[in-house]
């Protein structure tokens, strides 16, 4: 019995205190330095300070409301309404914040309550829990990585279903102690798997960090490089109904589509490897640049071309708030003239 012990103390011993040490050393060393979503995702430990630094230029209040949950929204009465994917859930630096601090009242859809936000926004309005009695101006933010997917599975069900609430967030705080997340760690830092974030170097200084001109983005921004021909009736058809509902309602449809990170610096890769992305430019042609839509793109690209710093974070997969104020003040001027 002794010597069986002691065999194990000389061989799952060490291996014991290697992954304690190992689990200590993440959690108590990089997962204090995590920061942004993108960080989250590959465990890099950017540090605080670029975070702390911009926050400093945010709004002071967050003067828009989030509805949690159905009820709350049917019983929302606004200026406008959005839904939309993560690029809505910024807060006090949100495109949000900057259209409301305008003078409307704005309230967003909890990102949570649904998983499409086009389906989700053509729901609320058949199904009677958005009309022209809670908002004038219904906003459906839809990200370029994910317009493809959800135009064409565009399917609405005809009856409300139940929504989950306080739903976690798909992309949590590493900051764990938790053996799975040091070998993901390992692993990603080792080569041996690819991770969900690219890292490439850019031709200028487009960000103010240590690392002014290194680009960190999602692996989905290449996924879909174009858009097949034959979608392009399937999301005619889509924006169609949108807009349509919208009208029935009498409420005022803008849909706004943020550009991936990859799009709007890809000319400035050093010996870029992936094709061309030209999503937006194929939105607009298939639905024919219908003033109802806002490619910010076309807002931001100019703002990159003359070296500003800064319009999509360094750490995240997110547009800044300098980016969200010239989004937020681009919808207020649109929903001007869709009014008129």
């Amino acid at each position: 019995m002794k010597k069986f012990l002691k065999k194990i103390a000389y061989t799952l011993l060490p291996v014991w205190l290697l992954a304690v040490a190992g689990v200590c050393y993440f959690t108590l060393i990089i997962c204090p330095q995590v920061s942004g979503d993108i960080g989250r995702l590959a465990f890099i430990p950017f540090g605080l300070e670029y975070d702390e630094r911009l926050e400093k230029d945010f709004p002071r209040d967050q003067v828009f409301t989030t509805a949690l949950d159905i009820d709350a929204l049917r019983n929302s009465r606004c200026d406008v309404i959005t839904i939309g994917d993560s690029f809505s859930e910024r807060g006090r630096d949100g495109y949000q914040n900057y259209l409301a601090l305008k003078g409307l009242n704005v309230v967003n859809a909890g990102r949570y309550l649904y998983y499409s936000p086009v389906t989700f926004a053509y729901e609320m309005m058949n199904l009677g829990v958005i009309d022209s009695t809670q908002a004038s101006v219904l906003i459906v933010e839809c990200v370029e990585r994910a317009f493809d997917e959800f135009f064409t599975g565009f399917a609405p069900k005809d009856e409300l279903v139940a929504a989950s609430k306080g739903k976690d967030k798909l992309v949590g705080s590493p900051n764990e102690w938790s053996l799975l997340r040091v070998r993901d760690f390992i692993v990603y830092n080792s080569g041996i798997m690819t991770p969900p974030i690219i890292k490439k170097e850019l031709s200028g200084d487009f960000f103010t960090s240590d690392h002014p001109s290194t680009l960190y983005f999602y692996v989905d921004d290449i996924k879909t490089i174009h858009i097949s021909t034959a979608h392009y009736p399937i999301i005619q058809s889509t924006f169609k109904a949108l807009l349509d509902k919208a009208r029935e309602k009498g409420l005022t449809l803008i849909l706004l589509v943020p550009t991936d990170k990859y799009d709007l610096y890809q000319q400035y890769i050093v010996d870029n490897p992936y094709p061309v992305k030209e999503v937006n430019d194929t939105i607009k042609s298939i639905l024919n640049n219908d003033p109802h839509i806002v490619i910010a793109k076309d807002l931001l690209q100019p703002m990159v071309d003359r070296g500003e710093k800064d319009v999509y974070l360094y750490n995240d997969t997110h547009w800044s708030y300098k980016a969200a104020q010239v989004v937020g003040d681009e919808l207020y001027e649109r929903i001007q003239a869709l009014q008129e």
